[in-house]
């Protein structure tokens, strides 16, 4: 193991995000004709506390994370597209954010269906337009309900209804039926659903397309600069662990603050990129403009040291992501100006 100057072993890079060995969440889109199955199924499988209770409508994506069952679950809710008449323009912008809160792609797109009030396929028109066809191959369909022993009648009369069956086709005839008091005694249907996405991702892989791609890339540019901001953090958390632990327990203190660290700065990254969602610029103009803000805010930070510069340059980053055109334009004035110091301007 690597040790640096101050005698601190190290089993990563200080400045570049590690490379876990911890599992990889089990991300899940959640699509639905109404926000009360959404809500039902998102408290049963990672708890009742994920919604507040006047909760009634999901009018915006949501990211809600839990260890379940020793998995870490992801559930991505986005609108739901039989209660809200939203326009496309604000569809289209939640979505987008649904796509960094999954990346680099989810395992499963989950749409919740009421099995007493089923709709037609044009439920999923708007989001065969925004992720295209091919997200019907990844997609599970949920038939939530509450209703017991009824199960078996129940899926009988589902099955035999044309826009159950329509649906069911254009998804492989990937369903499952979500009896919610049969779980809530032994979280057998959690388990089902949870055996019925490894079994579809077995299949077909994660779901991914150039959108996730680039938003990935974009995150993970917000992680290296949010990593090197922390530079001067880590390091006296570091001292701190060797101070309070030797051997084997700093090893694992060590693993548990790396991995903290890149939980933490993951969750921000994501936040950023998708609060930048109406920003335009290509990817490499992206990574540039982040680039020359860090540089403005860091020598903005100057004059209080390198604490000072290593903020200055996240917070300059951040100001480069959202701005793009300003954050060129500063880079442009930063320039200029040295070109006037050095011909003797003032």
């Amino acid at each position: 193991m690597a040790t640096d100057k101050d005698g601190i072993r190290r089993r990563y890079s200080l400045v570049q995000p590690p490379n876990m060995s911890i599992e990889t969440p089990l991300r899940m889109l959640v699509f639905g004709s109404s926000s009360l199955q959404q809500i039902s199924l998102t408290h049963s499988v990672l708890g009742p506390d994920i919604f507040a209770r006047d909760d009634v409508n999901i009018t915006v994506t949501k990211k809600s994370s839990r260890v379940i069952q020793n998995r870490n679950i992801t559930l991505v809710n986005t609108p739901n597209l039989g209660d809200n008449d939203l326009p496309e323009k604000i569809i289209n912008t939640e979505f987008k954010k649904a796509v960094c809160f999954s990346c680099p792609g989810p395992h499963a797109a989950l749409l919740v269906l009421d099995p007493f009030h089923l709709t037609s396929i044009d439920l999923l028109k708007p989001v065969i337009h925004y992720f295209g066809e091919s997200i019907l191959k990844h997609t599970l369909i949920v038939l939530y309900h509450e209703r017991g022993l009824q199960t078996l009648s129940i899926e009988d009369e589902v099955k035999k209804n044309k826009n159950f069956r329509e649906l069911a086709e254009k998804c492989g005839q990937n369903y499952l039926f979500f009896n919610e008091e049969i779980n809530r005694t032994d979280c057998s249907q959690t388990n089902a659903l949870l055996a019925k996405v490894d079994e579809m991702v077995l299949e077909h892989g994660i779901y991914s397309n150039l959108e996730f791609k680039d938003a990935e890339k974009r995150i993970q540019i917000e992680e290296r600069f949010i990593r090197k901001s922390k530079e001067k953090e880590i390091m006296e958390k570091l001292k701190a662990l060797k101070n309070e632990h030797s051997g084997e327990a700093l090893d694992r203190e060590i693993m548990k603050y790396e991995e903290r660290l890149q939980l933490e700065g993951r969750e921000i990254a994501e936040q950023l990129v998708a609060g930048r969602l109406g920003f335009t610029l290509r990817l490499v103009d992206y990574a540039v403009a982040i680039g020359k803000g860090a540089f403005v805010g860091a020598l903005l930070g100057f004059t209080n040291g390198y604490e000072g510069m290593a903020v200055g340059a996240a917070v300059g980053a951040g100001l480069g992501g959202i701005l793009g055109g300003a954050a060129n334009a500063a880079w442009s004035y930063v320039t200029s100006s040295f070109a006037d110091v050095r011909r003797g301007n003032t």
